[in-house]
């Protein structure tokens, strides 16, 4: 068998995270629609035919513990949350954005102060230490941050 390429696997990998997200939301009672175009947004969550509050979310799925953001991702885009899913083909865990500053808290002051970050408006982390695992945490399964937004 011909082994897949790292982008196919990256992209299967990507997939896997939005189903993943998506299967969370409907077992919170949260309707879920994917949008036929990728504008930078991967799922609409909504709730029972209720199309006067959907909430856009951004799906970043890895297969290991390791992160990227990018400010780009929260321009433009009303609203959008931003799903970091780690770990999608073990044990799956999810950390839910709400904003830009929800972003640069997780970050902290001396990352989010680096000229990648202020600059370029990018931040990558491939192998995370105790300490950026430990800022992330506040985000862990913050399901209610997509709940609030729809009333439900």
């Amino acid at each position: 068998m011909l082994e897949k390429n790292d982008a196919l696997k990256a992209a299967l990998v990507g997939k896997a995270g939005e189903a993943l997200v998506a299967a969370k939301l409907l077992s919170r009672d949260i309707d879920v629609a994917y949008p036929a175009f990728d504008g930078g947004v991967d799922l609409i969550a909504y709730s029972e035919h209720n199309f006067e509050r959907v909430v856009p979310i951004q799906v970043k799925a890895r297969s290991k513990t390791c992160y990227t953001f990018q400010r780009s991702w929260f321009k433009g885009i009303r609203g959008l949350v931003l799903v970091q899913v780690w770990n999608v083909v073990a044990e799956p865990q999810f950390y839910l954005f709400e904003s830009l500053n929800d972003v640069e808290d997780a970050l902290g002051p001396r990352h989010a102060g680096t000229a990648s970050w202020q600059e370029r408006g990018v931040y990558n982390v491939t192998s995370p230490n105790d300490e950026q695992i430990e800022r992330m945490q506040p985000r862990r399964n913050r399901w209610d941050r997509i709940d609030s937004k729809l009333n439900t």
